[in-house]
Parts: C-alpha cells; sequence; structure tokens
C-alpha cells in the first residue's frame, strides 16, 4: 500500500518522553544506525534495537524503535569542608544533544559523560517515539424505512465523525447539508 505524505503525516505521530536509568553498571542498550551510514559529519538515526533483560534499562518503559534525542546527568559532588564546617556540596548538570547522530557520535555522547559519582547516580534519556495514530471501525446504520445497506467506515481516533462522514460520501439527512 502507498501512502502519500499527507497521508503518512495523518497517520504517523512522534511523541517526545523522558526514562531515567541508573547509571552504574551500564544501561543496557543496543543500538543500531538506520540512517546516515559512516557520514563524516556524524549525522543520521540511531536507534534503540535492543533493551538488554538484566540492564539497568530493562523495564523503564524504553522500547525497541526510541530514538534517543538527549541525555541529561546531575551530579552532585558532597564534600566536607577543611575548617570542620558543614558540608559543601557541587552539583554538575551535563546535557547533550543526540538528535540525527549516527551511531558513532550517539555512543560517542554517551561516553563523554563522566563517570558516575555516586550508586544511585540517575540519567535522563530523552527520545522519540513514532507510532501510528489509532483506527477504530463504525457501522452507519440507517432507519428501516430508508432501504439503505449499512455503512462501514474507518475513522482515525479522534476525527470529526460528521466531517468524516460528509469527505467518504455519507448522506445526511442534515439541515446544514444542501
Amino acid at each position: 500500500m502507498y501512502l502519500s505524505a499527507k497521508d503518512t503525516k495523518r497517520e504517523l505521530f512522534v511523541d517526545t518522553l523522558q526514562y531515567s536509568i541508573l547509571r552504574r553498571g551500564g544501561l543496557g542498550l543496543i543500538l543500531t544506525e538506520i540512517a546516515g551510514g559512516g557520514r563524516s559529519d556524524g549525522a543520521g538515526i540511531t536507534i534503540i534495537e535492543e533493551i538488554l533483560e538484566n540492564g539497568n534499562a530493562a523495564n523503564c518503559g524504553l522500547i525497541p524503535g526510541d530514538s534517543i534525542v538527549a541525555l541529561s546527568v546531575v551530579q552532585t559532588n558532597r564534600m566536607s569542608s577543611n575548617d570542620g564546617g558543614a558540608d559543601v556540596s557541587e552539583e554538575r548538570i551535563d546535557n547533550l544533544s543526540t538528535e540525527c547522530l549516527g551511531y558513532d557520535a550517539t555512543v560517542a555522547a554517551l561516553t563523554s559523560l563522566p563517570p558516575p559519582v555516586a550508586e544511585d547516580e540517575m540519567i535522563t534519556l530523552t527520545v522519540k517515539r513514532i507510532r501510528r495514530q489509532p483506527r477504530i471501525n463504525v457501522t452507519l446504520q440507517y432507519p428501516p424505512n430508508m432501504n439503505e445497506k449499512d455503512v462501514r467506515i474507518e475513522l482515525f481516533a479522534g476525527e470529526n465523525l460528521r466531517r468524516a462522514m460528509l469527505a467518504r460520501g455519507v448522506k445526511l439527512n442534515d439541515k446544514l447539508v444542501s
């Protein structure tokens, strides 16, 4: 089945989601490049191919096909002051964009982050997920006295029913339609 660009825009949409994953011990993700193919500028599209069963990312909500578009780590170093006073805390925030990067550039971004400073340190992955818009089937039944066959139409969830019926040539007994 061929879809025009207009049909594809209506049928597919992108969700941007964030997931926090424990950093210590690795993420447990297998990545693959689906576009870019070793371009010298590092551009491409890298997606999650697999989530390792016992890895830190298991059961966090990521799914194969998600594309990592940003990484964020907040590190807090706690140090005792030399004069015996209160502990001093220093926070470092790393935000990296990985959107439209090929495999090598995405892995380089992941490995460029400083090592974890705490056992419970988390990394936040921002991902984009493409999904199909849900569809529903509606059967329109005419009153028996009209002697018309039932009409079955397919709509996208949330689509305006009246407008969809008119666009598909369904005759309406409606004062607004001439």
